[in-house]
């Protein structure tokens, strides 16, 4: 089971350190104290060294139930964690009371909600550059035309945005642009309405609004009238979740141009398709994307119609945490394009190329098969031994600087075991008799270094400091009746005897054991 460390749930380590759900009653919480007290009290040791042990633990597990029996420090704790109570949120003769204290925290959100969104500025922008080969042959200049569009909103307050955006086009001789703003507004819980005007090519004014029209059902009704041409055009969506990764919608346009149009989309976590049908042109096109890992992606698509014809195929990568690159071979009735895409924040540079208006099947098969063999062989040779390199590198970094931590978590860890250790081998021995639930290995650490496995990790130090033995405080986590439960929403790495021996890096837990006497993992 895997548990990637990202900034991890807030505010769940007294939960995991008693082994509780985020959601257990009061009840609960007292039966997890009596058995975690019952384990780490300090006068059931005699030997010096273990009953400082005890006595250190024996605090964190009383603070840990001082804080989650009290539902006023609770409370806090769920929305602030730890520093929210140390800054003397829960004193004070204003906030003795439950509803005072609720209304406080409540206060405090908003204040924080209206910080954030006052400082919620989102930019967005594109810039296209057309390139012909062609044209560039034939000595007249290599760009045929540039476009560029900016756009920004701004939140204004909790249910109000504000967006504004312009574009500028320029093609040969002749060139245009146009700048729209959009003001839209929460109406209700399921209803928004949203007023746009622009002014320039295409001048229009309109408003628009949105109702869901029940769990999975949305319709947005919109009406505009053009200033160009003094048209009315009236505008209908219906948009309906099909399943929990796929949706469709219908779009009736009524104007100059009216027409239907039918759409369909699906996304999961590796995979994203998209299809659609108007009458406009009469065409219909699809796409379909495949994430290959965390950081490459491979696209088809298509488009066949009264105005296209043309097959897409490409791939991007992603060269940062906030960007991508891609690459992109179209051909089709209009010519043989590559088209280089930079993805970074929310700006955008497109520059497709036009390579020949010709259909010339050697020209196709080159356009493909010559930048495919030149990514593959540099992504084998260059790019992916320099991501290992930088990784590996980022990794070493990481783990001096928090070196000192683990070492000193490592300890904590290995003395809540050996407290643990008569509990859990007589719950253990008991599981065997009655042929339970019996861990019989258990790691806990880097998922890498979990995988290579147990003979690299005994002659690899630099894999083996990355994981930690846990098989004891899981056996010691078996409940009476052969069961054991690891909360969601809890860190792993909070539980008694266990400890976070990477941190930054992404980390799995595989467990090994038996039950009835068969073996499983």
């Amino acid at each position: 089971m895997k548990e990637d460390d990202g900034t991890g749930p807030p505010n769940r380590e007294l939960y995991a350190l008693l082994h509780l759900s985020p959601e257990a009653s009061d009840e609960e919480i007292r039966r997890a104290y009596r058995q975690w007290a019952q384990v780490y009290h300090p006068d059931k040791y005699q030997a010096p060294h273990m009953k400082e042990i005890a006595t250190e633990n024996f605090q964190r597990i009383c603070e840990a139930y001082e804080i989650l029996s009290d539902e006023n420090k609770r409370q806090i704790y769920d929305i602030y964690g730890m520093e929210g109570l140390n800054s003397g949120l829960e004193l004070g003769p204003k906030l003795n009371k439950v509803e005072e204290i609720k209304e406080q925290l409540e206060k405090l959100k908003r204040m924080k909600e209206q910080q954030k969104m006052s400082a919620l500025f989102l930019p967005k922008g594109s810039i296209v550059a057309n390139l012909s080969l062609p044209e560039f042959l034939d000595g007249d200049g290599i760009m045929r035309g540039m476009a560029m569009a900016s756009a920004v909103q701004s939140q204004l307050s909790k249910s109000s945005s504000l967006s504004l955006s312009g574009n500028l086009g320029v093609e040969e001789n002749s060139g245009a642009g146009a700048a729209s703003a959009v003001f839209r507004h929460q109406i209700a819980s399921d209803s928004t309405i949203e007023f746009m005007g622009s002014v320039g090519l295409g001048s229009l004014i309109g408003v628009q609004m949105t109702r869901q029209l029940s769990l999975h059902s949305t319709a947005t009704l919109g009406i505009a009238k053009s200033f160009h041409d003094g048209s009315i055009n009236l505008s209908n969506v219906w948009t309906r979740q099909l399943s929990d990764t796929a949706s469709g919608n219908i779009e009736l346009l009524l104007g100059p141009q009216s027409s239907i149009g039918v759409g369909w989309q699906k996304k999961d976590q590796n995979t994203s398709a998209a299809g659609e049908f108007g009458t406009n042109s009469f065409g219909i096109s699809a796409r379909y994307t495949r994430r290959f890992s965390s950081k490459s992606h491979g696209r088809i698509a298509g488009r066949i119609g009264s105005a296209a014809l043309e097959v897409e195929v490409g791939g991007g990568r992603k060269v940062s945490d906030f960007s991508t690159v891609r690459m992109l071979y179209t051909i089709g009735i209009r010519g043989i394009f590559w088209r280089f895409e930079l993805h970074r924040g929310g700006q955008k540079l497109l520059i497709p190329i036009l390579l020949s208006r010709d259909l010339n099947p050697v020209l196709a098969t080159g356009a493909f098969v010559v930048p495919t063999s030149i990514y593959f062989i540099l992504k084998k040779f260059v790019f992916k031994p320099y991501y290992l390199k930088r990784e590996k590198q980022k990794a070493l970094e990481n783990m001096e600087r928090t070196a000192t931590q683990v070492q000193e978590a490592r300890k904590a860890a290995a003395k809540a075991q050996q407290l643990l250790e008569n509990v859990a081998n007589r719950k253990r021995n008991k599981q065997q008799e009655t042929g339970g639930l019996v861990i019989t290995k258990a790691i806990y650490g880097n998922h890498k270094a979990v995988k290579k496995g147990d003979e690299l990790r005994e002659t690899n130090d630099e894999l083996a400091s990355q994981v930690l033995d846990v098989t004891l405080p899981l056996n010691f986590l078996v409940n009476d009746s052969g069961q054991l439960k690891l909360h969601d929403g809890v860190k792993k790495s909070g539980i008694m005897g266990f400890c976070d021996p990477c941190p930054g890096e992404p980390k799995q837990l595989h467990v090994e054991y038996t039950y009835h006497g068969e073996r499983y993992e």
